[in-house]
């Protein structure tokens, strides 16, 4: 009998040094942003102004919604974005590897803007980002590390004694296999981004 899904931590662990280079891209790409912006934010703030406009109309569009609504907005919102970069993955990894390094250039360059300010980090990590940050960023950092494998296995070079297509037909099954968990982590971190998140960036002021 064919077994069309595998188990999500299998998937996990079988994927451990493509998750472990995900989050290497995610963090050098905040690193070096969050180092660059200190010294000069301007051009920075250019490149990154577009995505930015478009964040914050988003967030205040969410922030004026139903709790339950901005709930499902932030979900939406975040699955399809963490789904493009999965699917498109395919297409030599580049989309994962744009996604990737485009949030943690975010989080780099607004870490360095509320150090500039005078904001204590610690606490706005703590508060404001790592409750819900620990299922979004897994989810992001799950699929990234899929995308780029499909990138790699698909194009570059093909699984271990598979072919081009079999490669493809074997990490789709681990795509649709973690997909369900990518689906509860995104909905958990939606919930606590609506209903905890603000309250806990309450204390710090």
């Amino acid at each position: 009998m064919l077994q069309l899904f595998m188990p999500a931590g299998q998937v996990i662990k079988q994927n451990r040094s493509w998750l472990i280079l995900a989050i290497l891209i995610f963090l050098i790409s905040g690193a070096f942003f969050y180092t660059a912006a200190l010294f000069n934010q301007e051009p920075l703030g250019q490149l990154i102004g577009a995505q930015s406009e478009q964040l914050q109309g988003l967030i205040t569009l969410i922030l004026e919604s139903n709790p339950l609504i901005a709930v499902l907005m932030i979900f939406l919102n975040n699955f399809i974005s963490i789904s493009q970069m999965l699917l498109l993955g395919v297409l030599a990894g580049v989309s994962p590897l744009i996604t990737l390094s485009f949030n943690g250039a975010l989080v780099g360059f607004f870490a360095a803007l509320a150090a500039a300010q005078g904001t204590p980090l610690l606490p706005l990590i703590l508060l404001g980002i790592l409750p819900h940050g620990v299922f979004e960023l897994f989810a992001l950092f799950l699929c990234g590390a899929l995308g780029l494998k499909f990138g790699y296995h698909c194009l570059a070079a093909p699984l271990a004694g598979k072919t081009r297509l079999q490669s493809f037909k074997h990490i789709w099954k681990e795509t649709i296999s973690v997909l369900p968990l990518v689906v509860l982590l995104l909905l958990a971190a939606a919930f606590i981004e609506i209903l905890i998140t603000p309250r806990l960036l309450g204390l710090i002021h």
